[in-house]
């Protein structure tokens, strides 16, 4: 009787210590109160910019309201070509699109082993080789990229581009892995403030790295070195920022191809899995890989914890819009999220509603703009003449959409006496209402697609180029940058197939 009392406790202790840590690790920090209480909602561009040697960083204003109901922060990443973003961390988990550009990224976890290794030449056969270099896992990274970073875990970009890159970064202040407030920090490992900083020093990036606050002495005796190589890793003569350009063309062990991270049955086996080889990107910029796709309308792509299951660790996710000229999303609401709306092409006349049933934010948004739409309230976004892209950034790793209409809408759902007697509608208007069957509108009924993969010398793809020469080849058409064999950036072409 004793053990089967013993088992039952054990049993409930074990389960109510299941269900908190369950509760905990879903906790968010609170955002300020009444921060989500709206009469106006306002479209947001970046507040500050730091100039660095070769780029800048932009930040939007974290103590916006729209940001605060979010509980997020925004900034924006300029790096020049070859030039690096130099080692940095933040305190919250984050989420970064490539909005442009290609190049390398590194990730440092500490703790994690170097798996990249390359050896030199050496004498006396293989026994005395020499090792050039070992380092951690790097990743090439392009346009449409999505790449998770884990609370306190180092990055680095570098820009191996004739052309800018551009990175969009969205930090989860609320998250519970941020100890901290929800005043966004960047820790940086490596660069130093610039002149226009030690001028006007902004709140982040600060500017100084964390070897400058150590005695140049303990650096010394913690690496070995001499007072003179200490002073270098603190960049106490040094003013180019925290973007910097390289000397020439930088070498690094070569990456694999991405397809091996997506190999396997995807289980887990511990920290070592989890931690140190946990897939931490994919490109959602893809037509191929599209959720909804319309050749007249546009399409829309899905990227959650479901198909990168770090995000379970994040908890954000991400969702990748093209509208085509005219092109509609209709009314929908995130049921679990706040969004984070990023112009990232074109411009779109967008309209929310709160739970008022009033219209918060009835403007245009253009190419650099950012928009927050709160958790529950309703949107609709019409694209302009030139159409309309977008990267959306969700506040919960799984955020699912209800739509107002369509195969899986909320009037779908409702029997047509209801919809009549709730409208006030005849029984062939409410069926036409409840039997629409589409999430983004199109112009008229589609035909057959056919597809057209266009490569250049230069194994480039530029959007607007692409788009030009798509509608000269087949009118009407469209085309959009993607990938072919080997992960080269193509011009794929999509157009209503010939009788």
């Amino acid at each position: 009787m004793h053990k089967l009392i013993f088992s039952l406790l054990s049993i409930a202790t074990l389960s109510l210590l299941l269900l908190f840590h369950g509760s905990e690790a879903r906790q968010r920090e609170l955002p300020l109160p009444n921060a989500c209480h709206f009469s106006q909602i306002n479209s947001l561009s970046p507040a500050h910019a730091t100039k660095f040697e070769a780029g800048q960083m932009e930040v939007w204003d974290h103590t916006s309201n729209e940001l605060q109901c979010a509980g997020v922060t925004v900034a924006r990443i300029t790096l020049q070509a070859n030039s690096i973003f130099l080692p940095s961390f933040f305190s919250p988990p984050s989420l970064a699109y490539v909005v442009q550009g290609e190049g390398v990224m590194g990730t440092i976890a500490s703790g994690c082993p170097e798996t990249y290794e390359e050896a030199g030449g050496g004498v006396g056969g293989d026994m005395h080789r020499r090792f050039e270099d070992m380092h951690q896992k790097l990743e090439d990274f392009w346009r449409g990229d999505v790449f998770a970073s884990l609370a306190g875990v180092s990055q680095w970009w570098y820009n191996r581009g004739n052309s800018d890159v551009v990175i969009v970064i969205v930090l989860d202040v609320t998250n519970r892995e941020n100890q901290l407030d929800q005043v966004p920090r960047m820790f940086q490992i490596a660069g130093s403030r610039t002149q226009k900083q030690q001028q006007q020093p902004l709140t982040w990036p600060s500017g100084k790295n964390a070897f400058s606050g150590f005695d140049p002495n303990i650096i010394a005796e913690a690496f070995k070195i001499d007072i003179e190589t200490a002073k270098k890793l603190q960049n106490q003569k040094d003013n180019r920022g925290n973007i910097v350009r390289a000397n020439g063309p930088l070498h690094f062990i070569s990456s694999p191809s991405r397809q091996w991270q997506q190999d396997g049955d995807g289980n887990g086996n511990g920290i070592e899995e989890t931690y140190c080889t946990a897939r931490l990107h994919e490109n959602i910029d893809d037509p191929e890989r599209s959720d909804f796709f319309s050749t007249r309308a546009g399409r829309i792509s899905t990227l959650n914890s479901l198909n990168l299951p770090v995000l379970r660790l994040v908890r954000l996710n991400a969702i990748r819009g093209v509208l085509y000229s005219g092109g509609m999303m209709l009314p929908h609401w995130t049921a679990n999220a706040h969004t984070v709306l990023y112009v990232t092409g074109g411009q779109a006349k967008i309209q929310v509603v709160d739970d008022n049933g009033q219209s918060v934010f009835n403007a245009q948004v253009q190419q650099g703009e950012l928009l927050v739409v709160p958790q529950g309230f309703a949107v609709v976004k019409t694209a302009g003449e030139t159409g309309f892209e977008w990267i959306a950034f969700k506040t919960n790793d799984n955020a699912y959409m209800n739509t107002l209409s369509g195969g899986t809408s909320y009037l779908r759902a409702v029997p047509v006496d209801v919809i009549k007697a709730a409208y006030g509608v005849t029984e062939e208007e409410a069926k036409r209402v409840k039997f629409r069957e589409i999430t983004i509108a199109q112009k008229r009924k589609s035909k057959e697609t056919c597809r057209q993969n266009l490569e250049n010398k230069d194994r480039t793809c530029e959007p607007k180029s692409c788009e030009a020469e798509c509608v000269r080849r087949h009118k009407p058409g469209t085309g959009h940058c993607g990938q072919g064999a080997g992960k080269i950036p193509i011009c794929i072409c999509f157009y209503d197939c010939p009788p």
